[in-house]
Order: C-alpha cells, then sequence, then structure tokens
C-alpha cells in the first residue's frame, strides 16, 4: 500500500468543509505516537497543545481499531467509527491494525458512509 498524501487530503477537506474542519490527526494506537496535520486558525489558541494531546491519546486509548472490533466482535472489521458530539463530530478512519487518522468536524457538517471512508482514503492514498 502506498504512503498516505496528508498534505493533499487536508487541503481536499479545508476545500469541502471550509470553516466546519476543526483538525486531523494521524496516529498509531500501538506506538501512542501522533501527528497533527491540520488545525483550524481560531482553534490554535483555543485548544492548547497540551489539550490536543490529551484529547488524542485519550482517543486512541479508547477508541482503537481492536477495542472497537473486541466490543463488535460478531460484526467484523472496524473500517471507521463516528462520534457525534454537541458542537463537533469525530471521525475515525482506521488504515491498518494500529494506524489511523482522525478527521474532527464542526456540529452539522455533513458525514455520510461508507462513501466518507472510500472517498477519503482515495484522498489520501492519492488514488483521485
Amino acid at each position: 500500500m502506498s504512503k498516505p498524501q496528508y498534505p493533499e487530503f487536508v487541503s481536499a477537506l479545508e476545500e469541502r468543509y471550509g470553516d466546519d474542519l476543526r483538525w486531523i490527526a494521524s496516529f498509531d494506537s500501538e506506538s501512542f505516537a501522533y501527528n497533527v496535520r491540520y488545525v483550524r486558525e481560531d482553534l490554535k489558541t483555543d485548544l492548547s497543545d497540551r489539550d490536543l494531546q490529551i484529547i488524542i491519546h485519550r482517543s486512541m486509548a479508547v477508541f482503537n481499531r481492536r477495542h472497537v472490533e473486541d466490543v463488535y466482535s460478531h460484526l467484523g472489521d472496524a473500517q471507521s467509527l463516528v462520534v457525534q458530539h454537541e458542537e463537533a463530530t469525530a471521525v475515525h478512519l482506521y488504515l491498518d491494525d494500529s494506524t489511523g487518522v482522525v478527521v474532527k468536524l464542526a456540529s452539522g457538517a455533513r458525514v455520510e458512509l461508507p462513501t466518507f471512508r472510500e472517498e477519503y482514503l482515495d484522498l489520501l492514498y492519492g488514488r483521485r
């Protein structure tokens, strides 16, 4: 599999969602490593680096693919997970057993599964 193309991925999501795009981070839940790929300008002052670090680490711990698959073992492999909050929606795209991408969108931003997953994996891997 080719390597993810994060700059192109971020640009495509910025174009599609505009101000509804809050932040994007890639992660490896095995090593608890992550890279923030995008943070909306106004959130840079609202979210300190420490706040974002806590959010991403907790997200990796609670929503990692193996945990989700363990909870719903009868449903097969987890492809993605959407968590909707009052003020935002988090979309977790699982790339393999331990890596993935979290896309945080403003509440009300349109997310259609499974097309969201397939479309954005194509963008991430340069297949479009």
